[in-house]
C-alpha cells in the first residue's frame, strides 16, 4: 500500500513538473513566433523600400538599374541574423516540446503495460489462466510498447489525412 501512494506521488510530481516545463516551453515558442514576425515584418518594409528605390531608378532611367541599397541591407543584416538564430533555436525548443509529448505517451503505454501485467501475474497466480495465454497475453502488449514509435506515426499518418481509417486499422493490428 505504501509503495502505491509513493508511486502515485512520483507520478503527480513527475506530471506537475513536466507541464510546468512544458507551460514554459510553449510560451517561450509562442514568444519567439511573435518576436519572428515582428522582424519579418520590419524586413518587408526594407524589401519594399528597396524595390521603390528600383521602381524610381528604373523611372529616370533607361539604363540597366544600378541602384545603392547598402545602407539597407546593413540595416537588414542584424535582423537577417536574429531572424536566423530565433528560427533554430525555435526548431530545437519545439522537438524538445514534441519529444516530450513522446516520452509522456511511452511511459503511458509503459503504465499501462505494468497494470496489465499485474493484472496477469493475479490471475495466473489464482489459476484462473494458462501459462499459455499468461505468456500470449504478454506478448501481446509487449509487442504494443516494442512497436511505439510505429504506432504512433500510423495514428499521426491518419490525423494528417495520409492513410484512410481502414489502412489505420489494418496497419494497427499488424503492429499489436
Amino acid at each position: 500500500m505504501n509503495l502505491t501512494i509513493e508511486a502515485i506521488s512520483k507520478a503527480a510530481i513527475s506530471a506537475l513538473n513536466t507541464a510546468v516545463i512544458s507551460s514554459q516551453d510553449t510560451t517561450k515558442i509562442r514568444d519567439m513566433k511573435i518576436e519572428l514576425t515582428e522582424i519579418s515584418g520590419e524586413l518587408d518594409v526594407a524589401y519594399k523600400q528597396i524595390g521603390e528605390r528600383y521602381f524610381e531608378y528604373n523611372s529616370r532611367s533607361n539604363e540597366i538599374p544600378v541602384i545603392d541599397v547598402k545602407d539597407i541591407l546593413k540595416l537588414m543584416e542584424p535582423k537577417l541574423k536574429k531572424k536566423s538564430e530565433i528560427e533554430a533555436e525555435l526548431i530545437i525548443l519545439e522537438k524538445k516540446l514534441k519529444d516530450q509529448v513522446i516520452l509522456q505517451e511511452k511511459e503511458k503505454f509503459e503504465n499501462e503495460f505494468k497494470h496489465q501485467k499485474d493484472a496477469l501475474d493475479k490471475a495466473k497466480a489464482l489459476d484462473v489462466i494458462s501459462e499459455d495465454e499468461y505468456y500470449f497475453k504478454i506478448n501481446q502488449y509487449s509487442k504494443k510498447i516494442d512497436n511505439f514509435k510505429a504506432i504512433r506515426n500510423v495514428n499521426k499518418q491518419y490525423e494528417l489525412g495520409v492513410i484512410s481509417y481502414e489502412e489505420l486499422q489494418m496497419k494497427l493490428r499488424d503492429l499489436t
